[in-house]
């Protein structure tokens, strides 16, 4: 006999997998269902800057194998055009150089990785940082540049190299991925617009790939009936849960946060708390109460993730309903008990490009005679010195767009954050190996739930501390003067 609360918990997993009932599931192949779908994916993303990719789910929901095709050429097109409008390129002239220029380069980096074998031996052995080499060499011509390159129309050359080089740097760790599938000889089994499809991304404003490579986007695609379906499913519940956060943000800003980049509200409703970037700033004499302080320091961590989720969300959805059902980006965060599944869970596809490029080939280079040594190496090679690197260069990109000053200042915060960060994620790591060598503790379900209890707020703790230095509002000096004002030190 099943008790309440069991009754309930089943019928909450009915409701909150509804995506997977195969009811459904039949009903959205049916020309009725599909009808009704595609309207209400066109509410769920109008007026929004996915609506332009509405048409290409539709055509590739009626052309499945051609779906790639539709996402490079489809995509590839909206993605030069919204990057062109960014960076305010409308002369026809180089809208055309800058595709075509950009096009040919891709091309060539993908014969190159075509003909892997057959590259020189000091390639093959770092293809990645030749890559990064290359484009570092570009990118230390700008200083040579005439100092109104971006303002005088007689420089239109040296503007639009920058723009190229704006999506060179932007494109980078794609082409890398490019390169890694030569590698492992997966070129040869598909054409140039199969790479299209990622290396050309309108899904995504940063730097990471979601969705990855094509070996992944193919193992992930959905190649019958029901399973296009299921993925389409499966979007259509993320772009709502998208829109749902992004209906919580207002109501969070205005019933909790006093004041905020995002929000006019002068007083809130319920409890007078501040988003973490304008606490950083002020001075230690000026800061509030510690229950302010903590209390905002835990409340902004919540507020980051969900927009976290809803780009995530946005993007996700979108790739599921043209047919590839790949892994959400955010998936329950602030529900997981160590550090490393916060870091696999919080941001996936940014994990997946460290743990790709720096993770892996620094585990399987180096302290191969020592355990412990080689994963201490290989995760501050990735959480550390691969995360640092990635926000590095991606500030050069803003920098190439825009000419914003890149000072030294900018990066001290950022660089500590992730030297902190590699360490609790290696220590988590540790700690979660001996966990598997041990039999479970058997405790009285009481017990254990205050364990769990324990372990999500050990996991807030350390990321809402550590997002302190996460920010670009303050300096190193003014993040850590602010932690130390949270145990009542000031200096």
């Amino acid at each position: 006999m099943t008790t309440p609360l069991q009754r309930l918990s089943f019928t909450w997993q009915k409701l909150s997998q509804w995506h997977e009932d195969h009811r459904l599931i039949n009903f959205s192949a049916t020309l009725s269902g599909q009808l009704l779908l595609w309207s209400f994916c066109l509410l769920l993303l109008y007026p929004g800057e996915y609506l332009p990719l509405l048409p290409l789910m539709i055509l590739a929901s009626r052309l499945p194998t051609h779906r790639l095709t539709i996402l490079a050429v489809g995509g590839g097109g909206l993605f030069l055009w919204k990057r062109f409008e960014q960076m305010h390129v409308v002369d026809p002239f180089w809208i055309i150089s800058n595709t075509l220029f950009l096009i040919g380069l891709l091309w060539l980096f993908f014969q190159l990785a075509r003909n892997y074998s057959s590259l020189p031996q000091w390639l093959r052995n770092s293809p990645q940082i030749a890559l990064h080499g290359l484009l570092w060499l570009c990118i230390a011509t700008v200083p040579f540049f005439p100092t109104d390159f971006r303002s005088n129309p007689e420089q239109a050359v040296f503007l639009n190299v920058s723009v190229f080089l704006v999506l060179f740097s932007f494109l980078i760790w794609r082409i890398g991925i490019l390169f890694y599938a030569g590698k492992r000889g997966l070129l040869k089994k598909s054409s140039f617009l199969d790479h299209m499809a990622y290396c050309m991304p309108y899904l995504g404003s940063t730097q990471v790939p979601y969705g990855k490579g094509l070996d992944y986007l193919l193992a992930k695609q959905a190649k019958q009936s029901p399973d296009l379906s299921k993925s389409q499913l499966a979007g259509i519940k993320l772009l709502l849960l998208a829109h749902l956060w992004q209906a919580l943000l207002p109501v969070l800003d205005r019933f909790t946060f006093a004041s905020s980049g995002q929000t006019i509200n002068p007083q809130p409703l319920l409890v007078k708390l501040y988003h973490i970037d304008s606490l950083t700033i002020l001075p230690v004499d000026q800061l509030p109460s510690w229950p302010i302080l903590w209390g905002s320091l835990f409340v902004d961590m919540i507020y980051e993730t969900m927009q976290l989720a809803i780009t995530g969300h946005m993007i996700v959805g979108c790739l599921r309903l043209f047919g590839f059902n790949v892994f959400r980006n955010t998936y329950r965060p602030l529900l997981t008990q160590t550090l490393v599944d916060f870091w696999n869970q919080y941001y996936y596809y940014f994990k997946e490009l460290l743990v790709d490029f720096f993770f892996f080939p620094a585990y399987v280079s180096l302290f191969k005679n020592n355990l412990k040594l080689r994963i201490f190496t290989a995760t501050m090679a990735s959480a550390c010195l691969g995360n640092f690197y990635y926000h590095l260069l991606q500030h050069f990109d803003v920098y190439l767009a825009h000419g914003v000053n890149i000072t030294f200042e900018k990066f001290v915060s950022y660089f500590f954050y992730s030297i902190v960060l590699g360490i609790g994620i290696y220590l988590s790591m540790l700690k979660a190996q001996q966990r598997r060598t041990l039999t479970p503790p058997n405790h009285p379900p009481l017990v254990a739930n205050l364990l769990v209890v324990r372990n999500i707020a050990e996991v807030w703790l350390f990321f809402s501390l550590l997002r302190i230095w996460d920010h670009p509002s303050s300096t190193f000096l003014q993040d850590t003067r602010f932690f130390f004002a949270l145990f009542g030190i000031t200096f």
